[in-house]
């Protein structure tokens, strides 16, 4: 996963995209790759857990000379992922998409879209809602109707390679995901 992040040029994208502007020996880029070797194994834990994933692991050789998992920080991680809020998440992962995938062969001649949804505990009230996206009871896959949820539609390429993501509220239904997709891709 660290080769193909290196190899198709992700880091780069998402410096320029949201370049690092504090004093810390982490990149905004070099935190996202830590997160996704992370999300490959050592999920569902909580982020002051996060330098732990990294024990048995050759930190530098996968992050770069001189880091090592001191640094994976959950201070570093968090700026980090405001970063990522204040960009736009879906912003940042589509312009990673433009940029990287769909210059070669992970270029698309069949779209697959599967929508999502993911159960969430603890209080959100509303002003955590946005316009777009309310976290919110729905129709829930997994049978627990007691969680509130939000969903996640993901429009991928032949190969799987996802080229386009969306989050929406935790009742929408997935007959309108499809129609929202297909009107983004024309």
């Amino acid at each position: 996963m660290a080769g193909a992040f290196d190899s198709l040029g992700i880091s780069e994208v998402i410096e320029g995209a949201i370049p690092k502007n504090r004093h810390h020996n982490l990149s905004h880029a070099q935190s996202i790759k830590a997160m996704t070797l992370n999300g490959l194994g050592f999920i569902e834990r909580r982020l002051y857990l996060f330098p732990k994933f990294f024990d048995d692991i050759a930190v530098s050789r996968l992050l770069g000379p001189g880091i090592n998992r001191d640094h994976l920080n959950d201070d570093v991680l968090g700026r980090t992922l405001d970063a990522i809020a204040e960009y736009g998440p879906t912003e940042l992962f589509n312009e990673i998409v433009t940029k990287c995938l769909l210059k070669d062969e992970f270029g698309s001649h069949c779209i697959h879209i599967d929508p999502t949804n993911f159960s969430v505990t603890g209080e959100y009230d509303s002003d955590f809602d946005t316009e777009e996206v309310q976290i919110t009871y729905g129709y829930p896959k997994d049978g627990r109707w007691d969680l509130k949820r939000f969903v996640l539609g993901i429009a991928a390429n032949q190969h799987g390679v996802p080229l386009f993501l969306q989050t929406f509220s935790g009742n929408e239904s997935d007959k309108r995901i499809h129609q929202n997709h297909r009107s983004r891709a024309k």
